[in-house]
């Protein structure tokens, strides 16, 4: 069982930017200190909804401040840079942390985000094909060329430094529709999962679909890490996680109004199928959805019967926790993990134990 924390810098707006860095990396370190695993950090931009523009350049901030735990993005948007660049970095971030990245890579979901760039959506899914064939040949070691429709490698290319994970840093891909399934299976890749934007059950069949499609692509989805993002708040009392739930609110209200389909926004492209087709509906969310949709907020017994149900339902073996959401405060933050790590950790890897005795008796 695999414990790590998930960064999605959405509290810009009334923190000082400075002030977030300096505390974020101070929860970081003490994350190490209290046995979580791994940190992952996703790339956005132009909202406060995420405001990490390059995940690997905070990552090498990252790998000099921690000794131990994985280092992952979750993920690195392939359409909006040259892969090259993103092989580049990546590599350099194994190189500096000691071999302890994981590359996490998506073809992002968010329109404003391809604005910005000037990306057509629509070419979101083939770009995403050829940049991870450049990335997976350069962190290979390989010395390649390459001509696609998007990106040309004309002459003979390698980079440097070479990462020092072999054959190259562990691939996860976000996924959310039947489109990226048969990519991370026909690739041998770890997904990574959050039941934000679907019901248990649909994330569940989804999950059992790419367990079947791995294995027949000769993969073996058991021995991957299979991360599962949920938003978490451990408290002493349900009373103080309840005050707590309403950064969550803002967190689907922020969402609402950056998906394809949000009012004054195009209806999504082919291929954005699985997203809300009406974010208008996060817009309604309360705090009593909070505390049941894709969350483990409350006190660390309501925590860990919560993650239970992830680890029976969806075979949850590996969790991202997102304990800092919309302006959470940071001595708040550091209590949850606190409570997490000394209460909750124990509990579910005890149960795990009983599920794998329970799989080996059948």
């Amino acid at each position: 069982m695999q414990f790590g924390l998930f960064y999605l810098f959405s509290d810009f707006g009334n923190i000082p930017q400075d002030q977030v860095f300096n505390e974020v990396l101070d929860e970081i370190e003490y994350a190490e200190e209290l046995g979580f695993d791994s940190i992952w950090l996703p790339e956005h931009h132009f909202a406060v909804y995420g405001m990490l523009g390059n995940p690997l350049t905070l990552a090498a901030a990252i790998a000099q401040r921690t000794t131990k735990m994985k280092i992952g993005t979750a993920v690195m948007i392939l359409p909006f840079q040259h892969p090259l660049r993103v092989a580049e970095d990546a590599a350099l971030v194994d190189a500096l942390s000691g071999g302890r990245l994981l590359l996490g890579l998506g073809r992002g979901y968010q329109p404003p985000e391809f604005h910005g760039f000037g990306v057509p959506q629509s070419d979101s899914s083939a770009m995403f094909n050829e940049s991870f064939e450049i990335i997976r040949r350069a962190l290979s070691g390989e010395k390649f060329t390459f001509g696609g429709r998007f990106w040309n490698i004309e002459e003979p290319t390698e980079i440097f430094p070479k990462p020092i994970q072999k054959p190259h840093p562990p691939f996860y891909l976000a996924s959310v529709t039947p489109r990226s399934l048969d990519i991370a299976a026909r690739n041998g890749m770890s997904l990574l999962r959050a039941p934000q934007f679907s019901t248990l059950d649909t994330v569940a069949e989804a999950y059992t679909t790419y367990r079947s499609m791995m294995r027949e692509h000769g993969h073996d989805p058991d021995s991957l890490d299979q991360p599962l993002s949920v938003r978490t708040y451990v408290a002493p009392t349900m009373e103080d996680a309840r005050a707590e739930a309403e950064h969550v609110v803002w967190f689907y209200k922020l969402m609402a109004t950056l998906l394809p389909g949000a009012p004054g926004r195009p209806a999504p492209p082919s291929g954005y199928e699985n997203y809300p087709q009406d974010p208008s509906a996060l817009s309604a969310i309360t705090v009593d959805d909070v505390l049941e949709r894709g969350t483990a907020f409350g006190t660390p017994d309501r925590v860990i019967e919560t993650m239970k149900t992830y680890m029976h339902r969806l075979g949850a073996t590996s969790f991202m926790t997102q304990m800092r959401i919309g302006g959470l405060k940071h001595s708040k933050v550091r209590k949850s993990m606190e409570l997490f790590a000394k209460e909750v950790m124990p509990a579910l890897r005890e149960e795990e134990a009983k599920m794998e005795a329970a799989t080996a008796d059948d």
